[in-house]
């Protein structure tokens, strides 16, 4: 049986560990070491001092850090957002005091496929045996590893889910057509004032609109809050924003079926829907009732400032298989080929292993297969590589069990894994983002725990193998600066990290690196690069002048801000850098008498503090980073497994 460990639901806190944060993240920034700071009351006091904020205010202004991250293919970035910490702080209190009037506004409406039903209060320790994990919200029907979310979630963490599901096949009996559309750049477009709209009415909103409470009221600053006080639109990452959007679009489906009532249609007989976060899948069988539909949900959009994304509008028709799915059906066999092509039988004895000779030819013909099975659908590398590096990572650690067992590893039994390792980096080259490269650091980093036992010149090659293929990933990022989103390889510098302390990139090659993700940068990221480039060359002699060129760009950042604190990235940066033991503790104790010059509180008066005081907590306890600790990634690439990235 697992370990069910109970929830403290009086800790306000726990919402920084599951809510606030987006998927899109570097590898080692998590909220676990912030949080352990703001649980402590001394601790949190020396940053609400030095940072001249009143945390406990909701008034104010904070500056979220807005970065892109690619999409995949040819489509555009998306903006992703960090909200400030303090506004992060807000999310926690509103979550203590109204979590079950959330639960209520998100409970209303049957069509929507993911929203949360109610708190999470217990988790378990352990999976149960059989239970299946994925990168998700926890869901009703599954048992999680570890609490990943602040609320449980009914139907599907992902979308695919549902076209795998009884009910999918349910509507498909009953309507030969299906209509997919999606709200045009929905969180973007969200008015935050039609929160009120949504939980009481548009007309008592405007005319009264603190009726019936303050919940819609709060939610509404809170949104404003965390993103520079705009009205229009909300940030896009942090699961409460999907909260804020999921209550106003439940009110959009209710008031959708009213209207298609209103025109003599029947729910469940005459069409049915589903709704995916902003995404609608509609069923039918007649053009009148479609037509219907759209205009109704145009009209019902319209009512609350949004519109219909008319570019992505698709019908499809019984057989319900898109093209994904029928390639996913493809790979699968194709990656069930190559994996029973290593075994002269299935599920027999060790001595069933092939003796292969030759890795890269395999691994070439492997990817052929690969890209054969893709060539047969419209289906590019981003919409498959999760579900690839899915299928590859089980077959791949069912090996490593397998092999577990020999006392003695021969050459053929390391050159599979080679050939793993040569298909992995293809996918992963053909869709660098940031979940793809999460996932490759997970499985990266497993292989590397469980082959430590074997001998060193097996283990050697494989090394080799990792940094060669890592290098290469970095040099064609250099080489193509101008057409990719230099963010999103900064996770292969985390990867090296885990290797022999032999296998480091020159100083030339890091410095060109990081020239080249300054130059190509058209987004905030100055904060991920200069500690993802610390976190690599530590206090190393070897990266000495890359070091003195990342402390003085530091300070430059750091003495010439316009919006200081109140920016999201300078105040996570100011925080990180004080704590960075890389750099001489004299050298940052300067930087907070420096910087404690140039702020100022809410009343234009200059703060005050006590320097020395201050400064042991400040420069002697990681607030974000974890400098400390040498699991740091260990830790965080176990975290991310469960955490629910934007879909």
């Amino acid at each position: 049986m697992p370990d069910i460990i109970k929830v403290n639901t009086n800790d306000k806190l726990r919402t920084l560990l599951t809510d606030v944060l987006p998927y899109e993240l570097p590898l080692w920034f998590s909220n676990f070491t912030m949080y352990q700071r703001f649980s402590t009351p001394a601790h949190a006091n020396a940053y609400r001092n030095i940072s001249g904020l009143a945390f406990e205010s909701g008034t104010g202004v904070y500056i979220p850090l807005e970065y892109s991250v690619s999409r995949g293919g040819d489509k555009s970035p998306r903006a992703i957002s960090i909200m400030h910490p303090a506004a992060q702080l807000k999310v926690c209190d509103f979550y203590h005091k109204y979590d079950e009037l959330i639960k209520y506004y998100c409970t209303k409406s049957k069509h929507s496929l993911r929203h949360p039903y109610r708190k999470s209060t217990k988790f378990y320790g352990k999976t149960q045996e059989g239970s299946k994990l994925t990168g998700g919200v926890e869901n009703v029907d599954e048992e999680r590893i570890v609490s990943t979310s602040y609320f449980k979630y009914k139907k599907y963490p992902f979308l695919y889910r549902f076209f795998e599901s009884y009910e999918y096949h349910k509507l498909e009996k009953q309507f030969h057509s299906m209509l997919q559309v999606d709200v045009s750049k929905c969180f973007p477009s969200i008015y935050t004032h039609s929160i009120g709209w949504a939980v009481k009415n548009k007309r008592l909103a405007k005319v009264n609109p603190k009726a019936h409470g303050n919940f819609d009221g709060e939610f509404d600053n809170l949104m404003q809050l965390s993103n520079y006080r705009e009205t229009n639109g909300i940030i896009i990452g942090p699961e409460v924003s999907r909260i804020f959007a999921e209550i106003i679009l439940q009110k959009i489906d209710l008031n959708l079926v009213d209207k298609m009532t209103l025109n003599k249609y029947q729910i469940s007989k005459d069409y049915d829907f589903r709704r995916y976060v902003d995404d609608f899948f509609v069923f039918f069988r007649s053009e009148n009732v479609k037509s219907a539909f759209i205009k109704a949900l145009e009209s019902s959009l319209l009512e609350y400032k949004m519109y219909l994304n008319e570019a992505k509008t698709t019908i499809a028709h019984r057989p319900f298989a898109t093209d994904i799915s029928l390639a996913k059906h493809a790979l699968s066999h194709a990656v069930g080929e190559y994996y029973n092509s290593r075994y002269k039988k299935k599920d027999t004895d060790l001595e069933s292993i092939i003796q292969l000779k030759k890795p890269s030819y395999s691994a070439n013909k492997t990817i052929t297969k690969i890209k054969m099975a893709l060539a047969n659908y419209k289906v590019e590398y981003h919409s498959i590589s999760n579900y690839l590096f899915s299928a590859i990572a089980k077959r791949m650690l069912s090996y490593l069990s397998k092999i577990s067992e020999v006392e003695h590893k021969d050459e053929f039994h390391l050159n599979w894994l080679l050939v793993d390792l040569d298909v992995l980096f293809f996918v992963h080259a053909m869709d660098i983002r940031i979940r793809p490269t999460d996932r490759l650091a997970r499985l990266i980093h497993d292989l590397l725990e469980k082959t430590a036992n074997w001998q060193e010149s097996h283990k050697e090659i494989l090394h080799k193998k990792i940094f060669d293929h890592v290098k290469q990933s970095i040099n064609i990022f250099i080489n193509h600066a101008d057409d990719m989103i230099g963010l999103e390889t900064l996770n292969l510098l985390i990867i090296l990290t885990m290797l022999p302390s032999k296998y480091k990139l020159p100083e030339n090659k890091l410095k060109k690196y990081f020239g080249s993700l300054e130059k190509n940068s058209e987004t905030n990221d100055f904060y991920f690069r200069w500690i993802t480039f610390m976190l690599y060359i530590e206090n190393k002699p070897e990266y000495q002048q890359l070091r003195g060129e990342l402390i003085n760009s530091a300070e430059n950042h750091l003495l010439n801000s316009i919006d200081m604190f109140i920016s999201s990235e300078y105040f996570m940066f100011y925080f990180d850098y004080l704590a960075c033991p890389y750099i001489d503790a004299p050298v940052r104790k300067k930087m907070i008498e420096e910087v404690k010059k140039i702020t100022f509180d809410n009343k234009q008066n200059q703060v005050e503090f006590n320097v020395n005081k201050q400064s042991q907590i400040v420069l002697n306890k990681d607030f974000i980073v974890s400098w400390r600790d040498p699991k740091y990634l260990k830790n965080s690439l176990k975290k991310k497994e469960y955490i629910f990235p934007y879909n």
